[in-house]
């Protein structure tokens, strides 16, 4: 080998360790493995109305000052609510308030609890610190201190339950009922 060959493989040996070291010092560092982001599954509303139907007529509708939807399990939780529900084969209603409860849509059950009052069309109230809706049994369960009246009948107990439409009741637990008050007497039996 000559000396110019010898002079042009050193030159090409020196350009390809300087290619190599300018390749290694200007890449630029692994960018940081992406952060997973999971996104937010309760989304909040306030002032909101959930309306049930069927076959084209509403069943019950439920406001409420505050509410927050699990998108995962469409759970939905309330807070200062007000409810109406329909029973319209005999044109009646009754109405709900509560300080706060859960519709647990899979369940199909409304739990409400907090100064819960519920009054139907009749005149017929029910007061209890909580209750339970079960819309596909059309039942109410009350618990805690519960309070019922209708007409001249008082009722009292630790639980009750009931048709949606406060009809027919039954009290257990320390159950008391009064017959025939007067309406000088209502105040002090309720």
């Amino acid at each position: 080998m000559s000396t110019r060959e010898k002079l042009l493989a050193l030159t090409g040996v020196i350009f390809f360790a300087c290619l190599v070291i300018w390749v290694v010092r200007t890449t630029p560092p692994a960018p940081p493995p992406e952060e997973k982001v999971t996104p937010p599954t309760v989304i909040e509303y306030e002032g909101n109305t959930i309306i049930e139907e069927k076959d084209g007529q509403i069943i019950w509708e439920l406001t409420c000052d505050k509410m927050r939807i699990d998108s995962l399990t469409q759970n939905v939780e309330l807070d200062g609510i007000s409810a109406k529900f329909y029973q319209h084969d005999e044109e009646k209603s009754w109405e709900l308030t509560a300080a706060k409860g859960v519709y647990y849509k899979v369940e199909e059950v409304i739990h409400v609890e907090g100064e819960v009052k519920v009054t139907n069309s009749d005149g017929a109230e029910l007061l209890s610190e909580k209750l339970d809706y079960f819309t596909e049994k059309n039942m109410l369960v009350a618990t805690g201190d519960v309070k019922i009246k209708k007409d001249d009948m008082r009722a009292f107990g630790d639980m009750a339950y009931s048709d949606n439409a406060l009809h027919k009741v039954g009290l257990s637990g320390n159950a008391k009922i009064l017959k025939g008050v007067k309406d000088d007497e209502q105040r002090e039996a309720f």
